[in-house]
């Protein structure tokens, strides 16, 4: 979890490992460790560590993931060629997000997922987060919003194997305006 909190952050404020130790003091090594999960830094090392990339540490009480590191997840599966899991995992946050009310679930979603490296999925992240959120009256956060987050040609949900037609009036709003039809069926939790 540390890993992909501290990867995160470096990578949505585009630094490099290098600037990042640079800026923070933590060593090069040691940064790379850390994000490797081969080291556990102390809660002072990730405050600095997040600080010298913008962040603020927040804590909650939940045992659920964020989207920030639930993204973090997709970006593996995909890059093991595992869209099957990607799925599995976004369906996770979704659950998650269902889960958590109030200033939790919006902890849950306001972080900036770093990119997943699939545009599509990026969007379908961001658009998830709104739709929660909206259902508790947030706004929507400013990384949801961002252009990278919306799609210029529509895609439709799925996990490789097969591509079912959505109809557009079943498609939450904040997923038809990034692009990404998905029924809101497949959005309740079970």
């Amino acid at each position: 979890m540390t890993l992909d909190l501290i990867r995160t952050a470096r990578r949505t404020n585009k630094q490099t490992q290098k600037a990042l130790s640079a800026r923070s003091g933590v060593p090069a090594s040691s940064l790379s460790l850390i994000e490797q999960g081969k080291r556990n830094p102390t809660l002072q090392t990730v405050d600095s560590l997040l600080r010298s990339t913008g962040h603020t540490l927040v804590t909650v009480r939940t045992v659920r993931e964020s989207a920030a590191t639930i993204a973090g997840r997709i970006e593996r599966a995909l890059g093991d060629s595992r869209p099957d899991l990607a799925v599995r995992h976004f369906l996770q946050l979704n659950d998650n997000l269902i889960a958590e009310h109030n200033e939790v679930r919006y902890v849950l979603g306001s972080s900036e997922p770093a990119a997943t490296g699939v545009k599509h999925w990026d969007a379908a992240i961001a658009a998830l987060v709104a739709y929660r959120l909206a259902e508790e009256d947030f706004p929507a956060p400013s990384w949801t919003l961002h252009p990278d987050r919306y799609l210029k040609k529509r895609w439709t949900f799925n996990d490789g194997l097969y591509v079912i037609p959505v109809d557009t009036v079943d498609v939450p709003t904040e997923f038809l305006e990034r692009g990404v039809l998905i029924d809101a069926a497949t959005l309740v939790s079970v």
